[in-house]
């Protein structure tokens, strides 16, 4: 499925193949956004700092004061990735000591339900290593930074992350078809997904999400999150002095972040577009907004028994949709 817009006009919106055997996709159907949920989050903090409720220079030991390097790791830090809070979805697998990797606990089990405390003590033990001790130093991301910072935005608003989404996003906008469920299900229509990453190929719709908690547990469809990037892109929800953070270069400079190519405040930023690309359990999902000429790319797409590199032809549509409408300035990423 594919939704281009420039502004409030649109330039493309199209749905091809199936989602289930005889049952066409549609642009009405639902699926889950993946990474696109960090610029939410990204948002969500972003709107409390303008309400002068949290600062970007807080510490993250304010709410986790046992957490290893938290007294030198800040807000502004989690939502940028450069903290240095190892990632528990990434980490290996350690046969001496009998533990297997987390990827490979969750295919074991893709119906597991994880809480936010779990997965904060996941990223302690038995994947506790830090990617790196210099909090601010370095960039790498970090599933583990956005548990953090969505659990402290929870503790510092009292309300649950799916209340304080709907209430400070989600209503303002007019999103009715983007929720964040409080179960595995999925509004109707759904596109579904499917995966061969347990060496067969199967329908994941209904794994369960949990696992990557506030960066990922989002339900929307092609047309929503195009209205979606209009807004995060725009600054819509804002102060403009907040809003020219979200493509800040702090992290230009750091590993292996240049100009071109950097992390910014929940979202990458490429040759001056604001993109999100992720997998998610079959569902390949990738989103882009360019501010000079307020043009929004969503494009989300499952994978077919013979797909290979499926995340690649989600990031291929973007880079080529790009150089028609953006030639000087297209998106590269890989």
């Amino acid at each position: 499925m594919f939704n281009a817009t420039r502004g409030s006009k649109p330039i493309l919106t199209t749905a091809l193949g199936n989602s289930t055997p005889g049952v066409p996709a549609s642009t009405a159907m639902h699926f889950r956004v993946g990474m696109a949920a960090e610029q939410f989050e990204a948002t969500l903090l972003l709107q409390l700092v303008d309400e002068k409720r949290i600062n970007l220079a807080d510490l993250v030991s304010k709410w986790f004061p046992a957490y290893p390097f938290a007294n030198l790791a800040t807000v502004q830090m989690l939502a940028s990735s450069s903290s240095g809070f190892g990632d528990y979805v990434t980490a290996k697998a350690d046969a001496s000591r009998g533990i297997p990797s987390f990827t490979d606990l969750i295919l074991k089990n893709p119906y597991q339900e994880f809480n936010t405390s779990e997965l904060v003590r996941l990223s302690l033990f038995p994947y506790q290593q830090p990617q790196f001790v210099n909090p601010g130093g370095n960039w790498a991301y970090s599933h583990t930074e956005f548990v953090v910072l969505g659990s402290s935005l929870e503790t510092v608003t009292k309300k649950n992350y799916a209340t304080l989404l709907r209430e400070m996003i989600l209503n303002r906008l007019g999103l009715h078809n983007t929720v964040y469920p409080p179960t595995t299900e999925i509004q109707s229509p759904v596109l579904h997904a499917y995966t061969s990453d347990r060496d067969r190929y199967e329908d994941s719709t209904y794994w369960n999400p949990s696992w990557t908690s506030f960066s990922g547990q989002i339900n929307s469809d092609v047309c929503d999150l195009a209205v979606w990037e209009q807004a995060f892109g725009t600054g819509k929800l804002l102060t403009p002095e907040s809003a020219a953070k979200i493509a800040a270069t702090t992290n230009v400079g750091l590993g292996r972040n240049t100009p071109a190519l950097y992390f910014g405040l929940g979202t990458i930023v490429n040759n001056g577009w604001l993109v999100a690309s992720g997998n998610f359990f079959g569902w390949h999902t990738a989103t882009a907004y360019y501010p000079p000429t307020k043009t929004a790319l969503v494009v989300t797409e499952t994978e077919g028994p013979h797909t290979t590199k499926a995340e690649g032809v989600s990031n291929d549509i973007l880079r080529q949709m790009s150089r028609v409408l953006t030639p000087t300035t297209p998106i590269t990423l890989p």
